[in-house]
């Protein structure tokens, strides 16, 4: 039950450390206050949180978790989606 905790805890934890550290926001994680920081603690957890999935479960189960994959999918679509994100959203009146 602990190790289920664990597995949630750092999936859902990647999700913030990689926003901060993509809007350069300074968040005290793991490796340090810089956004580069944050965003190596972001794959750290979720690299976590996977490896000690693969250890309880196997991966090959992880469809039985939807949750888990619920969280995963909405990390993984920041980590992927970001630029296209960025790209779009941003305010360009203010660059200049």
């Amino acid at each position: 039950m602990l190790i289920d905790f664990l597995i949630g805890l750092f999936a859902a934890n990647a999700l913030p450390h990689y926003v901060m550290g993509r809007l350069d926001a300074r968040v005290l994680g793991l490796f340090g206050y810089s956004s580069r920081g944050n965003i190596a603690y972001a794959i750290f957890c979720t690299a976590v949180s996977l490896g000690l999935f693969h250890f309880k479960y196997g991966l090959g189960s992880i469809i039985e978790h939807m949750m888990l994959l619920g969280v995963l999918f909405v990390v993984g679509s920041y980590f992927f989606g970001w630029s296209i994100i960025d790209r779009y959203l941003r305010d360009r009146s203010l660059q200049n």
